[in-house]
């Protein structure tokens, strides 16, 4: 699984490994990549830390070979790789624009092509799970770009679904809401800089969004990420699951 070594993706990698699975931890960070790769090994299961950019074609079909290497074949796709940034679309960069798009909506595909042409030829059928975001279905305001990536997602798991269906493969999104993460800090940082206001009220403001009445942990997340790919979820493809605590009920 991409992204792996902190917050939603070192949840979903410690969830999976606590079922059963062999994970490999493809990171971009190599300290929090090898720091997840060992409490997965603490699990009893085997780990592969891999150093990955999800932008690149050559270090994604990389960290695919090497995955056959080691264990021989992919059962289960997790791209949880993702960036957030900030900016009023009247001030926002081409490199806001691409940083977020690229990683987000290119690296799900990139990851996507490569896995699936192992999936494809083994013809076991698998999984494939996309971390989308709330984001995906709803805008926000400052987040245009990130917004745009991740309905990109959506749009992208929903097509795959359809061309792979044939093969038992099935693809779904999952879409948290307000994950308490270090990505999460920084956007608060961020929110309360432009906004004019201190972090502690927005983060209020956060917890208030909610109407289950706290923020949403990783475990969260990675439970309905481990149910997605068990056998319990052979008749799910092309969905994108809302994990938010209940928020937009209203929508």
């Amino acid at each position: 699984m991409t992204g792996a070594g902190t917050g939603i993706g070192r949840g979903i990698a410690r969830a999976l490994a606590a079922e059963g699975a062999n994970v490999v931890v493809a990171e971009l960070n190599q300290d929090t990549g090898m720091k997840t790769a060992m409490e997965i090994d603490s699990f009893g299961m085997h780990s592969l830390f891999i150093p990955v950019d999800v932008r690149s074609r050559e270090q994604v079909n990389q960290m695919v070979s090497k995955t056959l290497d080691k264990f021989g074949g992919i059962d289960i796709l997790v791209n949880n790789a993702g960036v957030s940034s900030i900016a009023p679309v009247l001030e926002m960069s081409e490199d806001d624009w691409d940083f977020n798009m690229d990683v987000n909506a290119k690296g799900t595909f990139l990851c996507t092509q490569a896995a699936l042409k192992d999936m494809v030829r083994r013809g076991r059928g698998g999984r494939i799970i996309c971390v989308s975001s709330i984001a995906g279905k709803f805008g926000d305001k400052y987040y245009s770009h990130y917004s745009a990536s991740k309905f990109a997602v959506i749009g992208f798991v929903k097509s795959v679904a359809l061309e792979v269906i044939e093969n038992q493969i099935t693809v779904n999104a999952i879409c948290p809401g307000r994950v308490a993460t270090s990505m999460q800090e920084r956007e608060i940082e961020w929110e309360a800089e432009l906004s004019k206001t201190s972090a502690e009220e927005i983060k209020k403001a956060y917890v208030q969004s909610v109407p289950i009445g706290r923020l949403e942990t990783p475990e969260d997340v990675a439970k309905v990420v481990v149910f997605l790919a068990s056998d319990d979820a052979a008749y799910m493809t092309g969905d994108a699951i809302e994990v938010t605590g209940g928020m937009f009920l209203g929508s």
